[in-house]
């Protein structure tokens, strides 16, 4: 990572390689959209449609990170399933910090060759919270952070992604002990997966039998995405029945209409 005639800070394809050999470099391509960063004299942080209020565990995770991240030239761990709200973490750490660091969100889905990141102060307090880390090839996470400290020695690295995010850490041991702290998103307890569906469902006019909320929670597994992508068909489908309340069966055949989608 450099920084260019303009100020802006660039982070180069050989840096974010592999274990192989570094080569030539690429032609640089902008891939990290100003949507993506957070920070004095950058946009706000994309809004998700599956946006809510965090919840025990996530909450949980936020106040974690924010310490780590206040830490001079750390690294932090978040890990979860896929649905457990990762990203939604990232961003409320990103939205937390923004009054004092600049902070840059990186979506290793979507990251290829090259990142343009937005210009900062190097008096700024830097840190780079980086989404998708289970995407990442082996080596590539040490390939990345190394980048960072070369460039920047005082910033903090928050690494996200979900379990596979952990075997490739294992596989590093180098980058492995450089973590100040590792944090891990659970699955909606049953009182939070009852919250979500009094607020969505109660909250909106619409009424329910007794044990929906336990149901939504057995088919869920309780992971956050599937709770909110199951509770919002229900809306749509309470909404067409005036008069009588959502049952366990339409549940369970709005889960198996969704499950049937993405099979």
């Amino acid at each position: 990572m450099a920084l260019n005639s303009e100020g802006t800070a660039m982070v180069r394809d050989k840096s974010f390689g592999s274990c192989e050999p570094q080569g030539a470099e690429r032609k640089p391509t902008e891939l990290v959209r100003t949507d993506q960063l957070v920070g004095q004299g950058t946009s706000q942080p994309v809004v998700r449609p599956q946006d809510f209020s965090l919840f025990h565990s996530q909450r949980a995770a936020v106040a974690r990170l924010q310490y780590a991240a206040t830490q001079e030239a750390s690294l932090a761990i978040l890990c979860g399933p896929g649905g457990s709200g990762v990203s939604t973490v990232l961003s409320a750490l990103s939205t937390n910090l923004q009054h004092v660091a600049h902070v840059v969100q990186i979506d290793l889905k979507t990251l290829e060759t090259f990142s343009k990141l937005a210009p900062y102060s190097n008096s700024e307090a830097l840190v780079f919270a980086i989404d998708n880390c289970h995407l990442a090839s082996d080596c590539m996470l040490g390939s990345v952070s190394d980048a960072i400290w070369r460039q920047s020695p005082k910033a903090s690295v928050v690494l996200g992604g979900r379990g596979r995010l952990l075997t490739l850490l294992a596989r590093d041991r180098g980058l492995l002990d450089k973590a100040l702290l590792r944090s891990v998103l659970h699955p909606f307890s049953l009182a939070e997966t009852r919250a979500v569906v009094q607020s969505r469902l109660s909250g909106n006019g619409l009424f329910y039998s007794e044990r929906v909320p336990e149901v939504i929670h057995e088919v869920t597994a309780g992971i956050a995405e599937n709770i909110f992508r199951l509770i919002g068909m229900a809306q749509l489908v309470g909404g067409g029945l005036p008069g009588r309340p959502i049952e366990v069966a339409d549940i369970e055949q709005i889960h198996e209409r969704l499950y049937a989608a993405a099979a």
